[in-house]
């Protein structure tokens, strides 16, 4: 094999581009990941806004030392899982405002959350009782069925095949509906469970039962935890990784196309100077996993391949995007009041957990007097590793459109982001006093900024929009790393879910398909 050519090509080096290449690369492939940008990483990155570190989008994952967690397996296979300080999170978060009150800390554990929730909704114990009972037989199921799948053991299957019953029997369902099954009226127990449903997505009536149940259990279960260093030490950790094992990694270059053979598989993959977009280079490649868009991959094929990919993905409605406007402080956020890592703010005007859902659309105007929900993310609270020495950062986080900024000019845009910076930090002030004066830089992102960073449609942040599934358990998850073209994988939050489990859990299935396809 020439020095220029490979096994596979990774268009992206996101969690899940980097996964699948550094897991082929770890199984013996020879791997190149061809990124655009100057750095490894997309959403899992880090970038410096003056003296202030920001971590744009991923903050917080459950914690895969416990072998039970979907990342486990992957990081120990690739021997990084004990190179990686994972500092803990606790609780799993916390809430407050509007019909929930006073804050209210949702703890790592089954138990310890029914506990919680119990004590500070009483009327909902039984529904409480329930609805963890549930989630935690759910949690059990999957790792039994995962189980399973590793050891090829048909006595396993068949015991997490009876497990998996409740999951089976509400497979259809959205978050919505089993939230008023377990909760009835009770808003206020509906919104502390569902506290961080801008995790996934904006509403809890379009987000599929199963990935929220799958999810929050996995937290529940194994805690919650943040990458020292940022979530970009976990990006450079997996590029190493396909490195050592004598593959490439191209910065600053971007695939402009991929060439197929008369069979009508991948042969090469071209790429140019992401900045002068000239230079033009050619990869030889039989496999390409795509850790970008599907719709970025469509560009790159010729045309009735790019119909193909077109007619599979273009249909498919999106997630959300979001918004977050960073700030960096010069004294403790502890000293002002704040000291939770994570802490969701309910607006006032929000009377049940599905009216949220509506403050996506606030950002499409200036702000008046509706804030939209938000979490905070409070680096303060942690041993974070992000800037020694710097300003503290403290992000709010919450639901945005493409559409709420798109007709915009340059100018206008930039105005309105000053604004809702603005209106951030006076609510920030209003509950924190002191906040306002220790603010030393600032900046806001919002869904165009995530559609131009991560090079997505719409800014879609978690792929594709998980909305509830219209067929039945038994023809599966209703997503899969294979396209309609062989040899052309997705390995992105497009073939899986959001967030680092649902990239990585994406990159590793990609590479398990590819590692089953016969090549030449």
């Amino acid at each position: 094999m020439s020095e220029n050519s490979f096994d596979a090509v990774v268009i992206g080096s996101g969690l899940g581009g980097l996964t699948a290449g550094a897991l082929l690369a770890k199984r013996g492939r020879k791997v190149c990941v061809v990124e655009r940008n100057h750095s490894v990483g997309g959403a899992a990155s880090a970038f410096r806004k003056g003296a202030l570190t920001i971590e744009p989008a991923l903050h917080q994952t459950a914690d895969p030392r416990d072998p039970t967690e979907v990342k486990h397996a992957i990081l120990t296979e690739l021997g990084i899982l004990d190179e990686i300080e994972w500092v803990p999170v606790r609780p799993f978060y916390s809430l407050k405002g509007g019909i929930v009150g006073e804050v209210f800390d949702l703890p790592v554990g089954f138990d310890a959350a029914h506990d919680a929730l119990s004590r500070r909704f009483p009327k909902s114990r039984e529904g409480s009782a329930r609805f963890f009972g549930t989630i935690e037989a759910i949690q059990y199921a999957v790792q039994r069925l995962s189980e399973a799948g590793e050891k090829r053991s048909l006595s396993t299957l068949a015991r997490a095949a009876m497990g998996i019953r409740p999951l089976a029997h509400d497979w259809r369902a959205s978050a919505a509906q089993m939230l008023d099954g377990f909760f009835g009226s009770d808003e206020a127990a509906k919104c502390a469970v569902g506290g961080n449903i801008g995790y996934y997505a904006d509403d809890a009536r379009n987000l599929a039962w199963p990935f929220f149940a799958v999810a929050q259990a996995g937290f529940l279960k194994s805690g919650g935890v943040f990458v020292k260093g940022g979530s970009r030490v976990l990006s450079m950790k997996l590029a190493k990784v396909v490195m050592k094992a004598g593959g490439s990694v191209l910065l600053g270059r971007d695939a402009s196309g991929v060439d197929l053979d008369a069979s009508g598989r991948p042969a090469c993959v071209r790429h140019v100077d992401s900045r002068s977009r000239g230079d033009e280079q050619r990869i030889e490649a039989k496999q390409v996993l795509a850790n970008c868009a599907p719709n970025v991959l469509a560009k790159m094929l010729p045309d009735a391949e790019r119909v193909k990919i077109e007619e599979a993905y273009g249909a498919r409605p999106l997630s959300i995007s979001l918004f977050s406007a960073h700030f960096g402080l010069s004294r403790s956020p502890a000293e002002l009041g704040l000291d939770r890592f994570s802490l969701g703010v309910v607006p006032e005007w929000a009377r049940t957990l599905y009216d949220q859902a509506d403050g996506a659309r606030l950002l499409s105007a200036d702000p008046a007097d509706r804030m939209p929900a938000f979490g905070i993310t409070n680096y303060g609270a942690i041993d974070n590793g992000l800037a020694d020495g710097g300003p503290t950062l403290v992000s709010a986080v919450g639901v945005d459109r493409f559409d709420n900024w798109s007709a915009l000019s340059s100018q206008d845009e930039k105005d309105r982001r000053e604004r809702w910076l603005d209106a951030f930090q006076a609510a920030l002030e209003r509950d924190y006093p002191g906040f306002g004066a220790a603010v030393v830089e600032r900046m806001f992102l919002n869904a165009r900024s995530m559609a131009n960073f991560m090079n997505t449609p719409e800014g879609a942040v978690y792929g594709f929009a998980p909305l509830p599934f219209q067929r039945s358990i038994w023809s599966g998850v209703p997503r899969s790393p294979k396209t309609p073209l062989p040899g052309v994988y997705l390995a992105s939050s497009f073939a899986q879910s959001g967030g680092f489990s649902g990239a990585m859990r994406s990159g590793a299935d990609a590479a398990q398909e590819a590692m089953q396809e016969r090549v030449g």
